[in-house]
């Protein structure tokens, strides 16, 4: 249930036994009845002289007069004051009293009065209701006059104990609301961290144009792959091309042109090959494609088609390809440099032919 469907009571769980148990801590009995019957009508009578002067005294400090700030405002409190005051002594102390006294803290709380302010307040009121019942008590009795006395301030202490009790509970909710927010905020930013270490590792990976792995991670993905053949007992095989006639394309249709044409050979590459296989852009306009599980006729397979589909997205750029094929069996696993040098030898004999070629590494 949210806290605007619940009374000040059932927010604070001030039950009709916590009451009791704070009238008991402060010592009321039944004895008190009569004192405050007498009390009050003494109280009525100068009620405004209370007021005058309690105001008098808290307006000498500063931070209450600015905080008060002009004299309808003024007005308006000197009214709910003497109304609280004249409360005090209806020695009605229920529920119904709590939930009064608890929303003056609230309303204290939202206008902003520090509750530094309030034991001092209530020494000056103790101190004029003390004068007021000294001088126009109906007894002489000094006895019964200090008895209305300490009446006086168990009930102002046993407000004020309720008043406080909002203060509490709104700091604690300011700290609940706090560290509610840090931890919405703490999840948030750990999620921003994680998209964004993401983001950034999938950058250190991967070529921008192509979305291909960059140099550096295929070569991580190649010395992973080929330790995986070895555990398996199975072949891996590493396709390495290049375009031929990319640099005159770039160099007689401009830099994007030439870009087009790389970012569609990626595509050719992601159409052509199984998903897991291992594609990157090696640099400039090479290329390499690692076939795990596979063989050269796979391979060669494989390198028919990756020509056809760039023939088809290049149509009338000029651009062939020229590849070199190499292997690795489990029982001469070759390193992930051995390797790619033999591709990269066997693509450059495949350029002594014009046109879409292909040369196998021997060894």
């Amino acid at each position: 249930m949210t806290t605007s469907g619940q009374t000040l009571i059932e927010q604070l769980k001030i039950t009709p036994d916590d009451i009791e148990r704070r009238k008991a801590f402060f010592g009321f009995s039944e004895a008190d009845t009569p004192v405050i019957q007498a009390i009050k009508p003494v109280i009525a009578a100068h009620i405004d002289e209370i007021i005058s002067l309690f105001y008098e005294k808290i307006l000498a400090h500063e931070e209450m007069d600015s905080l008060i700030g002009d004299a309808d405002t003024l007005t308006r409190v000197k009214h709910y004051q003497r109304n609280y005051l004249l409360s005090l002594f209806d020695n009605q102390y229920d529920e119904e009293y709590i939930l009064s006294r608890l929303r003056v803290g609230v309303v204290h709380r939202r206008i902003g009065v520090d509750q530094r302010f309030y034991v001092p307040a209530v020494f000056h009121l103790i101190s004029i209701i003390r004068s007021i019942l000294i001088a126009h008590g109906s007894s002489n009795d000094c006895s019964r006059c200090d008895q209305g006395i300490g009446v006086v301030e168990k009930l102002l202490l046993f407000d004020l104990s309720f008043i406080f009790d909002t203060y509490i509970y709104s700091l604690m909710e300011k700290v609940n609301q706090t560290s509610s927010k840090l931890k919405s905020y703490a999840e948030n930013l750990e999620a921003k961290v994680m998209e964004r270490t993401r983001r950034l590792e999938e950058q250190a990976r991967y070529d921008g144009l192509t979305k291909l792995l960059n140099q550096q991670a295929f070569y991580a993905e190649l010395k992973r792959e080929l330790l995986r053949s070895q555990r398996k007992s199975h072949a891996t095989v590493l396709i390495y091309f290049d375009l031929d006639g990319f640099k005159k394309l770039n160099d007689s249709q401009g830099h994007q042109r030439g870009d087009e044409i790389l970012s569609l050979v990626g595509d050719c590459m992601r159409s052509t090959v199984r998903k897991h296989e291992i594609l990157a852009r090696y640099g400039g306009d090479e290329f390499c494609i690692v076939l795990a599980e596979s063989t050269l006729a796979d391979a060669k397979t494989t390198c028919r088609r990756l020509f056809e589909a760039i023939k088809t997205a290049t149509k009338g750029s000029g651009i062939a390809c020229s590849a070199g094929l190499a292997l690795s069996l489990p029982e001469k696993g070759l390193d992930a440099d051995t390797l790619v040098k033999r591709a990269d030898t066997a693509m450059y004999k495949a350029k002594k032919t014009p046109g879409f070629t292909m040369e196998i590494a021997q060894g």
